[in-house]
């Protein structure tokens, strides 16, 4: 399955709406780490600047949403390692790589899904 396109008559169906159940799994499994890392950040920066300025806040803003982001996406594979003997193939890709779509993010989650299957794009060597 390739990502789709933003487009109207795809919004009616979303992946979600099918396999609501696998969604909120999914919507656990990306956020708990990423949470789980902002806490353990925040409680070590408060023991190490105890009251912040401004422009300690202004610093550490950009690693603080690096760090959720890259929380999320380790939740991701951790989901898609961990369905992958529960769940059909076919499934999977569609809630992994059905729905509306960021370009750069999507060709990621390609490129995950294919490592997390042992595919390779046509054109590619192994």
């Amino acid at each position: 399955m390739k990502a789709q396109n933003n487009s109207p008559e795809d919004r009616a169906k979303l992946p979600c709406r099918k396999y609501p159940a696998l969604c909120i799994v999914l919507f656990i499994f990306m956020f708990a780490p990423a949470i789980a890392a902002e806490i353990i950040l925040g409680r070590l920066l408060t023991h190490l600047i105890p009251r912040p300025g401004f422009l300690a806040a202004l610093c550490v803003a950009p690693g603080m949403i690096a760090l959720l982001i890259f929380g999320m996406l380790v939740g991701g594979i951790i989901w898609l390692l961990a369905m992958k003997p529960f769940i059909e193939r076919d499934v999977i890709a569609e809630l992994f790589l059905g729905g509306p779509r960021v370009p750069v993010f999507s060709m990621l989650c390609s490129k995950i899904f294919d490592w997390t299957y042992g595919t390779s794009p046509p054109g590619a060597e192994r």
